[in-house]
Parts: structure tokens; sequence; C-alpha cells
């Protein structure tokens, strides 16, 4: 997970970079308003899928599944 992010950022990164050397050139394939739109679109998304994250961990996810409660006062995992 760790590398397929790292990936992410690194190709972000050399996009942002060539946009940014066309626009010393003044080559414009993409607006600045489209980028901002773009970027707050992608912001939107990420916050959507933090929440949904949360959602479906505090109501979908059994915290007592794998662990046997017959065998003391605490948890003990199952064998």
């Amino acid at each position: 997970m760790k590398q397929l992010l790292g990936a992410a950022i690194v190709l972000l990164g050399l996009a942002l970079t060539t946009l940014l050397v066309l626009r010393i050139w003044g080559i414009v394939p993409v607006s600045l308003p489209t980028l901002l739109r773009s970027g707050t679109t992608l912001a939107v998304l990420a916050g959507a899928v933090v929440v949904l994250l949360i959602v479906w961990g505090f109501f979908f996810v059994n915290p007592a599944k794998g662990y046997d409660q017959r065998e003391g006062n605490r948890a003990h995992p199952q064998e």
C-alpha cells in the first residue's frame, strides 16, 4: 500500500512538473481554473472516501469476531 501511494505521489509530482515546464515555454494544455476544479473534485472525493471508511468501520465491523469469549474475563484469540 505504501508503494502504491508513493507511486501515485511521484506520478502526480511528475505531471505537475511537466505542466510547469510547459507553462514556462508558453504552452498551456490545461488552464488554471480547470486545474483548480480538478483538485477540488479530487479533494471532495477523498473526503467522501474517508467518511465512508469511518462509517463502514463504525457500523459494519464486528469487533468481537475472531475472539473466544468463553475463556476467562478477557478476550482470547481463537486458535
